[in-house]
């Protein structure tokens, strides 16, 4: 993705851009989204829309980020962690953004959620356990992001894959089971 804009227009023009894609996606597949609809749906001209971004997925990725960044300000608002308690916030924030990842899953758009997880999971972990030793060893915390990274992606994966009907507390409740008798 281009460079996120410092002019206020331009990041204005960014968020409308990013939510007409959004609204279009309720009504409409993904692949049949042509980019003068969003730029129209958003006020704006194609013009517009590719000084700011080169693709309609480079919309969705620009989106993932704010949430994954949004996350990890929960995260650091928060004063201790522990294994349990960032579950439960990652079950909690993903119910609260259930509509995008439904838009995702109609569209099998899903995927594109895991590749964002290998740039914000270790500044996550690094919140989480900063004096663990795997924080200061990167090439065994890419292993080790990689890994939790796959488990918690499953999770959401196979959460939204059946409509997200539990709740973030009845999805804790079935890994702390899972894990238990792992």
């Amino acid at each position: 993705m281009k460079n996120p804009p410092a002019n206020p227009i331009a990041r204005q023009s960014q968020t409308w851009l990013t939510e007409a894609l959004l609204r279009l996606m309720e009504r409409k597949p993904f692949t049949e989204i042509t980019i003068t609809e969003i730029a129209e749906k958003a006020g704006l001209s194609r013009r517009t829309f590719y000084r700011i971004f080169a693709t309609r997925e480079e919309v969705l990725t620009h989106y993932a980020d704010t949430l994954y960044a949004e996350f990890v300000e929960q995260l650091q608002a928060r004063p201790a962690y522990d294994y349990q308690e960032v579950m439960r916030l990652y079950f909690q924030f993903w119910y609260t953004h259930k509509s995008f990842l439904m838009l995702l899953k109609r569209n099998d758009l899903l995927p594109m959620i895991a590749q964002q997880y290998g740039r914000y999971f270790p500044e996550v972990f690094r919140l989480v356990k900063a004096d663990h030793p795997l924080a200061h060893d990167p090439e065994a915390l890419s292993y080790a992001m990689a890994y939790s990274a796959g488990g918690l992606f499953s999770l959401l994966l196979r959460w939204a894959e059946n409509g997200m009907e539990k709740t973030p507390e009845e999805m804790m409740a079935l890994v702390e089971k899972a894990i238990k008798q792992a």
